[in-house]
C-alpha cells in the first residue's frame, strides 16, 4: 500500500497546529512558574503572599478559637467568648467510624438517635462540629459526656474546647456588634497584612458595633485550629492524628475593658422584654463623667445569622428619631439664656393656637401658664409663643450647645495617631430638613415642640441631661475605657473627654433652672407616674407624632436623672412606632431602669 506524500500546504497546517499547541503549553508552564515560584510572595497588583495564605487556609480547616480579643464589662466580667466543650468528627475511612454497638452508645450519650448521627457523620469531606441543628450552635458537652465519648475509643472523634463567641442569652448585642466575612473590606483595610499572610480573604472581621470600631485590636494574631492527619487511604496516622495549631504569644488576645455594667445591662434588657417593647432603646450614663453604663436596643438579633436587610442589628440608641416634647428643653434653655421671657409672665393655652392647625395635646387647654409651668405640663401653646421670640439661628446655636445635633460619642487619637470613633454608625441630630424654610413661622412652631424635621438620638438625649447637671459643661461619653494585653498590662487608654462646641455652653444658671424644672415634671406635671419610684426622680416626657407609610404612629420618650438630691445617673428611653391608642410604656421603662440602678447602688 502506497502512502500518499503530504502536500506542502498540509505540512504547513500541521506545523502551525503543533506550534500553537506548543505555545499554549509553554504559556501554561510559564504561568505556573510565575505563580508557584517567581511570585509566590507577591502575586497580583496587591502583592498577595500565596504561600502564607495557603498555609492560613489549611490551618482554618476547623477553627476552635478565633483569636479575637475579649470584650469585658467594667468589673472585667466577660461579655463575649464563652469556652465550651464540643465534639468534632473527622473525615476518615469508614472502617474506623465504629461498629453498630458503638454508634448506638454514642447516639445515646449525645441524646440523639443513630439515624441523625449517621446522617451527620457519613461522607464527611472536612472536620465538622456536632451542632444543635444544621448550621446551628455547637452542642455543649458535660464532663461526663466527654469521659463517656473518650471511653468508646473512636479515633475519628475528639472532644475539644471551643469558643462560642456569641453565647445564647448574651446582652448588648447591637452595641457589641458581630463579625463576618468581607473580602473587599479585608483587601481595602488589611492589604499589607494580606500580603504578609497574617490575614486571609476569608478571615472574619468586625462587621458592626465594637467588633468593627475596635477590630484593629480585637482581631489578634491568629486562630487556634485543629488538624487531622491520615494516610492516602484515610487511615489515621498513629501519634499524628489530631493536632492543635495555636499562636504562641503571652500578650494576645487583648482585653477590651468597657464602661458597661453587665448586671445592669442584663436586667434592663429583661425589663424591656417583660414590657414587650418591640422597637426602642435605653441609655444609662454616669453623671460624674458621662460614661455609658448600659445601652440596650430592641428588637434583638442573632449575631451568628445576621440579616443585613433587616434593621434588627441596628443600635437604635445611636439612631436619630423624632423627639417630641423632650426637645422643649432646648427651647427653654435658649429662652432663659437670652432673657426673652419674664419668669412671672403667663401664656394663655386654650387648646389651639388659632392658626396653622397648631394645637396642644390637652384639647380643652391649660389656661394661663408660666414658662416653668408650661415645661412641667408640656404645653405646646406656651412653647409656640416662646418660639415667636427666638430666631432659627439662636435655636440652632442652643441645640449645638446641648449636643443634640452632633455626634457626641468619644472620638480622639489613639497612641498610633489614628482617629477613633468608639461608637459605630452614630448619627447626628437634625433641626431642619434640607429643603425646609427656616423662617416659616408654622415650621418654627412645629420645630419648637420637637416635631416636623427635628431628630435626636437617645444617647444625645441622655447626654443633654448630663450636660445640664454639670452646669452646661458636656462630656463625650465613653463605652471603652482601656485595652489591656492578656497579661493585664495596659495597652491603650481612652481618657475622659469634654464635649466642646464652637457655639459655647449653656449658662450654669440656666442649667440649674432646667434641672429644677425637671423635678416639677415629676411632682406636678406629666411625669407623676414616677412618684412611687425607689429614688426621687426628675425628667421630661415627650411624645412625637410620626407617619410610618400611611399609618400614624408615635415615639414615646422620657429622659431624666436620679436620685434628685445627689444625681448619679442620667437615663433616656424611647419606644418607637407605637400605636397612638397604646398605653404609655416610656414612664414604666424609665422607672424600672431607675429602680434597677437604685437596687444596684444599695447592693454596693
Amino acid at each position: 500500500m502506497r502512502i500518499k506524500p503530504l502536500s506542502s500546504l498540509e505540512k504547513r497546517r500541521i506545523f502551525l497546529v503543533l506550534l500553537t499547541i506548543l505555545l499554549l503549553f509553554i504559556g501554561i508552564v510559564g504561568k505556573l512558574f510565575w505563580i508557584q515560584i517567581a511570585t509566590t510572595e507577591s502575586y497580583s497588583s496587591r502583592g498577595v503572599n500565596l504561600v502564607k495564605n495557603s498555609v492560613v487556609q489549611r490551618q482554618r480547616a476547623l477553627v476552635l478559637e478565633s483569636g479575637r480579643g475579649e470584650i469585658l464589662d467594667r468589673d472585667l466580667k466577660p461579655m463575649t467568648g464563652k469556652i465550651i466543650k464540643a465534639l468534632v468528627a473527622f473525615p476518615i475511612n469508614s472502617y474506623y467510624q465504629g461498629n453498630p454497638q458503638q454508634i448506638n452508645q454514642l447516639a445515646s450519650i449525645l441524646r440523639t438517635n443513630t439515624v441523625q448521627w449517621l446522617a451527620f457523620s457519613r461522607d464527611l469531606k472536612e472536620p465538622q462540629v456536632w451542632r444543635t441543628a444544621e448550621g446551628g450552635k455547637p452542642v455543649m458537652l458535660s464532663d461526663q459526656q466527654e469521659e463517656q465519648i473518650n471511653a468508646l475509643g473512636l479515633p475519628f472523634l475528639k472532644v475539644v474546647k471551643m469558643e462560642d463567641r456569641y453565647p445564647s442569652g448574651m446582652t448588648a448585642r447591637q452595641l457589641i456588634g458581630f463579625i463576618g466575612q468581607n473580602p473587599d473590606r479585608v483587601m481595602s483595610i488589611y492589604g499589607a497584612d494580606l500580603e504578609k499572610g497574617k490575614v486571609a480573604l476569608t478571615s472574619k472581621i468586625g462587621g458592626a458595633g465594637l467588633e468593627k470600631t475596635f477590630d484593629l485590636w480585637l482581631r489578634g494574631i491568629g486562630e487556634t485550629s485543629i488538624s487531622y492527619f491520615t494516610d492516602a487511604g484515610k487511615r489515621p496516622l498513629a501519634g499524628l492524628d489530631a493536632r492543635m495549631i495555636a499562636p504562641d504569644n503571652t500578650f494576645y488576645p487583648v482585653k477590651l475593658v468597657t464602661t458597661l455594667d453587665l448586671s445592669v445591662q442584663q436586667r434592663i434588657e429583661n425589663l424591656m422584654d417583660k414590657l414587650n417593647i418591640r422597637e426602642g432603646a435605653a441609655v444609662v450614663q454616669e453623671v460624674a463623667q458621662g460614661d455609658i453604663v448600659a445601652m440596650a436596643s430592641r428588637p434583638n438579633f442573632d449575631q451568628t445569622e445576621v440579616d443585613l436587610a433587616s434593621n434588627n442589628w441596628s443600635n437604635y440608641a445611636l439612631k436619630a428619631t423624632a423627639p417630641g416634647s423632650i426637645f422643649k428643653t432646648v427651647v427653654a434653655a435658649a429662652a432663659l439664656d437670652k432673657g426673652i421671657v419674664d419668669p412671672k409672665e403667663t401664656f394663655n393655652c386654650e387648646g389651639a393656637l388659632g392658626k396653622y392647625g397648631f394645637t396642644c395635646w390637652r384639647r380643652d387647654g391649660h389656661g394661663p401658664l408660666t414658662l416653668e409651668q408650661g415645661y412641667a405640663q408640656s404645653c405646646n401653646i406656651v412653647f409656640a409663643r416662646v418660639m415667636q421670640r427666638l430666631t432659627p439661628a439662636e435655636l440652632e446655636s442652643y441645640a449645638h450647645k446641648l449636643g443634640v445635633l452632633d455626634e457626641v460619642g468619644w472620638t480622639g487619637k489613639t497612641d498610633s495617631e489614628q482617629i477613633l470613633h468608639q461608637l459605630d454608625t452614630e448619627e447626628q441630630g437634625q433641626l431642619f430638613g434640607a429643603h425646609t424654610p427656616h423662617n416659616d413661622e408654622g415650621v418654627l412652631m412645629q420645630t419648637a415642640i420637637g416635631q416636623r424635621d427635628v431628630r435626636m438620638t437617645p444617647l444625645q438625649a441622655s447626654n443633654m441631661v448630663v450636660t445640664l447637671l454639670h452646669g452646661g459643661k458636656g462630656y463625650s461619653p465613653r463605652v471603652v475605657q482601656e485595652i489591656r494585653y492578656q497579661t493585664d498590662r495596659v495597652m491603650e487608654k481612652f481618657p475622659i473627654q469634654l464635649l466642646d462646641s464652637e457655639a459655647g455652653r449653656v449658662s450654669a444658671a440656666t442649667s440649674r433652672t432646667l434641672v429644677n424644672w425637671m423635678r416639677e415634671v415629676v411632682t406636678e406635671g406629666t411625669g407623676q407616674g414616677l412618684k412611687d419610684a425607689k429614688w426621687k426622680l426628675a425628667g421630661k416626657s415627650g411624645t412625637a407624632q410620626i407617619e410610618t407609610g400611611k399609618q400614624e404612629k408615635v415615639n414615646q420618650w422620657f429622659i431624666g436623672y436620679g436620685p434628685v438630691d445627689s444625681p448619679k445617673y442620667a437615663v433616656s428611653v424611647v419606644i418607637k412606632n407605637m400605636d397612638p391608642t397604646e398605653s404609655n410604656k416610656s414612664i414604666p421603662l424609665f422607672k424600672g431602669i431607675m429602680d434597677i440602678l437604685a437596687s444596684d447602688s444599695d447592693g454596693r
